[in-house]
This record gives structure tokens, sequence and C-alpha cells, in this order.
């Protein structure tokens, strides 16, 4: 890339005269231009070696051009001995000097300035070769015409590519810093990355983000550094090292900077504010646990807690409108970290509308439920509960265990057109790991769930069966949907055989949609309450 800022303006200044092109194909290429005036373009239409200007080096590989200065010495190796394809064109650039002359110039050339890859440019040049080849009395000048069409449509096509190129380098960078942001990263590393000179880097990069590189690295460092501080309890000298800060008292200070106070009283804040935004279910599940009704949320259907969110403001059924989410300006977004390596577009969006933290998804729930409840200055509360739920998971299990002693419950979930078997995590939290009912055959190695078919069901030996739904929408077409699958599958003889369906050990739990298969500390709580119901005090469908 040029380092010139106005390199378009500059090449747009001169005029150019061709002097002569030739067609060559040989095996070696060394010559130095002697004409002080003369410009020489290579335009390799087949090439595969490395080219020597000046002596610096360039790897050449299928079709490539390149422009050199007046007195410029070149070199060529070709690989194997090949025979190389190209054209050697010779012209004037010609600088407007006042009173109707024009003189040589010097004309900042990039040195490499285009593949020779395009039908169109092979036909121009080829049709310049022609014409000053021709005999004919206007063929030179045509040759001539055609060569400034050629020379705008290359410089054009050039600094659009460059446009381009340098987007994607300082995205390149900004990616770079995403990553990297707890190292020593400096603005030379940067432009270097972007392959172009520090200060033009830096002129582009602000043109492009309103910011220095340093300034955007320091946001993402603050914003890096609040969820350290949201998620943790580690010391500021800590958090500071951590992203990339070595001096704790420069980083405070640009904390208070950004942010209008001290890192310390800024987490206060935002801790015990009422303007707490969900983006994800399971998190408002485990928020409304403990007695924090969400601020804004992702709310749909599918997941009937509607009732509980009389006043949180939605969002959207399962991705968040991010115009809605800064209209409401929340304090604190909460959603859930998938493990990714790159960040969507949206997921970078949202970092920068408020804090957020990416809750851990993968963890055991009691652990997620734990860290939500550091993150609001909920742990007390969050402890008592849990004591309370486990002495209601030992209660219930008593209950069950009377019942149906050890007789294995294998749970179905029911979609529109397919079944699946749920395994040993949801649901299977409950059932199989804290009240620890006896497990099918074949399920502790499913650990979400499995797509199955109606014969699948007979392997897994099943005393009892929960009916659940599966990939409900949440919509009452779904519902209809689900109950036609469930007639269907009542209807059929296959189903009639199932040792459950013989013993009358069916039993139906798809009336409240996902309610009772979300992974939360507010639905596994209801799950035992339904369970109990279910094989105590109800009877089987």
């Amino acid at each position: 890339m040029n380092s010139e800022e106005n390199l378009s303006d500059h090449l747009a200044s001169f005029m150019y005269r061709l002097d002569d092109i030739k067609h060559i194909h040989s095996s070696q290429l060394t010559f130095q231009q002697q004409d002080r005036s003369l410009y020489t373009m290579l335009l390799f239409r087949q090439a595969k070696g490395t080219i020597y200007i000046q002596e610096r080096s360039h790897a050449m590989e299928g079709q490539i051009g390149f422009i050199l200065s007046p007195g410029t010495e070149v070199k060529l190796s070709i690989d194997d001995n090949l025979t190389v394809d190209y054209y050697q064109i010779r012209f004037h650039a010609l600088q407007y000097a006042g009173n109707d002359c024009f003189t040589s110039g010097k004309v900042r050339f990039p040195e490499k300035v285009f593949l020779f890859n395009n039908q169109v440019l092979n036909e121009m040049v080829e049709n310049i070769g022609r014409n000053f080849q021709s005999k004919d009395s206007f063929g030179g000048m045509e040759a001539n015409i055609r060569f400034q069409e050629m020379i705008l449509f290359l410089f054009k096509d050039y600094m659009d590519k460059q446009k381009v190129d340098l987007k994607k380098a300082i995205t390149l960078t900004k990616d770079y810093m995403e990553q990297k942001y707890s190292t020593n990263i400096t603005r030379k590393r940067l432009a270097e990355i972007a392959g172009v000179s520090t200060d033009y880097y830096s002129r582009m990069f602000k043109r492009e983000t309103g910011k220095s590189p340093m300034e955007y690295l320091t946001d993402i460092r603050i914003k890096k550094a609040e969820q350290l501080l949201i998620h943790s309890d580690e010391k500021l000298s800590t958090v500071a090292n951590k992203v990339g800060f070595n001096d704790e008292f420069y980083f405070s200070r640009k904390f208070k900077a950004m942010k209008g106070c001290s890192p310390t009283i800024y987490i206060k804040k935002i801790k015990s504010s009422p303007r707490i935004t969900s983006l994800k279910h399971l998190l408002t599940g485990h928020l409304l646990t403990l007695g924090i009704e969400p601020y804004a949320a992702v709310i749909s259907n599918a997941y009937p807690v509607i009732t509980q969110l009389r006043n949180t403001i939605p969002l959207g059924e399962f991705d968040p409108d991010l115009e809605k989410l800064m209209e409401v300006k929340p304090d604190l977004i909460l959603t859930r970290d998938y493990h990714k390596d790159d960040k969507s577009l949206k997921e970078k969006m949202v970092e920068q509308i408020a804090p957020t933290v990416n809750v851990p998804f993968l963890h055991e729930w009691r652990m997620l439920f734990q860290t939500i409840a550091k993150i609001i200055e909920k742990e007390k509360e969050a402890s008592i509960w849990l004591e309370y739920y486990d002495q209601k998971v030992e209660k219930v299990r008593k209950l069950i265990e009377r019942k149906i002693e050890d007789e294995k419950i294998l749970v179905i979930g029911i979609g529109k057109e397919k079944i699946c078997v749920y395994g040993t995590r949801n649901v299977g939290t409950v059932l199989y790991g804290d009240l620890r009912l006896k497990i099918p055959k074949g399920v502790e190695e499913i650990e979400y769930f499995k797509e199955i078919t109606l014969e699948d069901l007979f392997g897994f030996e099943a005393d009892r069966i929960l009916l659940t739904p599966y990939k409900h929408d949440g919509t009452v077409n779904m519902d209809q949907m689900i109950q036609n699958k469930i007639n269907a599958l009542f209807t059929s003889e296959k189903w009639q055989e199932l040792k459950a369906v013989r013993n009358r050990a069916i039993y139906g739990m798809y009336d409240h949609k996902h309610l009772y298969t979300c992974y939360t500390s507010y639905t596994h709580n209801l799950l035992l309450d339904k369970l109990q119901r279910l094989f105590v005090t109800e009877s089987s469908i």
C-alpha cells in the first residue's frame, strides 16, 4: 500500500504519453533504463519466480505488474528456466509547468501496482500493441489514446482495491487488538499488520473509526476491565495488569476519564442498578430465582415465564433488537458465552451499548446461578436458596421413590415432525442427577437430546415415559402440531407395544412448552413440583 493519503490526486495531476510497447518472450530480464525521462511498465502475462528491483525482491506467481521509475535496475529470476511472457511499455509522465508548457515530472507510482489478471486489461494491452505496430497513419495516435484509457483504468482500479484493502487491514488490526489487548501493542506493530507506514495507518484508522489506534485500544482494555471487575473480586492492580495496563494508577485515571468515576465506585453502581438486562432466557430464570425482575429482556413464548415479567421491557423473542436495546439504556447486560473464538458483529455491537458480562453457559447450573448472584451481589440469597432447593430435592425424592422404586423413567421430546430422547442435562439433571432416579439404558450417553425413531424406543427399556415438547417455537400453531404428533403416536401399533404404554405409565408434561426443559434454577424448582404431582398425586394419561 502507498503511504500517501492523496495518491489519487497526485497520479491524476500528470499526463502520460506512450513511447514504446514490446511483447517479449524470454527466460531472462536484465536492464537499466538509460533515458532519465522514461518510466517502464512491466505487465507479466505468465511468470513464476522472483523479480529484483533495485535489489528489492518481489515474488511473482501468475500474472502481475510493476511500474519502474527512470534509471531503475531490474533483474528477473525465473523458476526452472521457464519462458516468461510479458509486455514492456515505456512512457513519459508530463506535468504542467505554466505558460502552456509541459515538462517531465517525477511520479510517486506504487511499485507493485496490480495483478495483471483482468480480461479487460489484457484486451487493452493487446489493442495498444496492435495499433502501435500498425502501418496505419493514425496507428500511433490511436495506440496513445488507448494507452491513456488503460492508465485511467489501471489507476482507478488500483485505488478502489486499495480502499477495500485498507478497510480490511484496519479490521484486521481491530481484531488483533480485541485478541491481544493484554499484551504490549504499539502503533508500529499495528501498522506492520496493516502493511502501511505508522503515520498513514494512524490517519486512516482515525478517519475510519473516529479514534486513534491507541484510544481504540484503551476503550477495549477498559471494557475488558469492566467485565473482570463485575465478574471477580480481583484487586485493581491485578485487573489493570490483565487488560494491558502496567500502572494501576494510570489505569484508574483512564477509567475515571472514560466513566466519570473510579473503578470501585463505578462497579458498585453497576451491580446495584435496577437496570439489569438479560439477553438469554436461562439467565432470566436465575435472576427471577434471586428475586430480580430484569429491567429489559429477550422474552419468548417458548419459555413461558411471562407471568413473572410484568414490568420487564421486551427486547425480542429470541435475539435482541439492538435499536430497542440502545433506547432502554441498560446499566448492565447479561448474556451467555458460547466459547466461540470469533464474536459476531451483533455480539460486538451489544458490548458497545453497556457493560456486558458473557456468562459461561457450559457451566453446571448451580455454578452458573452462583456466578450471576455474585455479579449482582446476591451471593447470600443464592446460598439460602440452594440450601432450600437441596432440602426440597430430598423430600421429593423420598416421595417419588416410594411410588416408583427402581423403575426407569425416559423423557421423550415431541416435535411437529420428529421425536427425541432427552439426556442427562436439562430435565435429566433433575431427574437422574438431583432425584437419583433410575436412568434407562443408553440415556447416560446422551447429554442434551438425540433424535430417534419410534422403533428406537424399544432399546431404552423404559418403565415409565414422560412426554414434553421438542423444539417448540412458542406459537399456538406449534401446540396443535405437537398435539397432532402425540395423537398419531397414541394410535400407532408400535407405540401400543411399548412396556410403559402397556402398563399405562405415560405422563404428559407438554402443557407449558419448554418451561420444564430449561436449564435454570427457576425451572428446576418448578420441575420438582411437577414431578411430585405426576408420580405421587396424579395419574398417568
